[in-house]
């Protein structure tokens, strides 16, 4: 298996990953309505069950904080979505799933380092700018 460096794969994310593999190959034998509104509903639950799997940093996203999900993987959630529904329509083995899926949430946590790296600095601006002002306040008391 591809050495993944963000997702922590389930057992359970392979076996909802081949069911869902599975529905898109047995979709194409269905010609009533009926039929097809049920796979259809199938493919969108399972596909929902395969994002809610993913673990990252030993959190589940289902499980995870809605706030700290929010900041590093909300943005991304159509993008982990569309992956899951190509991914599977086109019965693309589990290992690159997994590491099409790792990609991307590498995408978000270098979007999440970029803005971390931008409060720091600010940080470090502001605590310039103080000391520079308290420095000034001293000047002015000793003249």
């Amino acid at each position: 298996m591809a050495k993944l460096k963000y997702l922590e794969p389930t057992e359970l994310l392979e076996k909802i990953y081949s069911t869902l593999c599975s529905e898109y190959e047995d979709a194409q034998h269905y010609e009533n309505e009926p039929d097809k509104e049920e796979i259809r509903v199938t493919k969108s639950r399972l596909t929902k069950k395969i994002f809610n799997e993913f673990v990252v940093d030993e959190e589940y996203f289902l499980t995870m904080d809605k706030e700290t999900f929010n900041e590093r993987y909300h943005l991304y959630e159509d993008d982990f979505l569309r992956l899951i529904r190509k991914c599977s329509e086109n019965n693309v083995d589990y290992e690159t799933f997994t590491q099409i899926i790792d990609d991307l949430i590498a995408s978000a946590k270098f979007r999440l380092h970029a803005f971390e790296q931008l409060s720091d600095e600010i940080q470090k601006l502001q605590e310039a700018v103080e000391e520079e002002s308290d420095e000034n306040g001293s000047e002015e008391e000793e003249g």
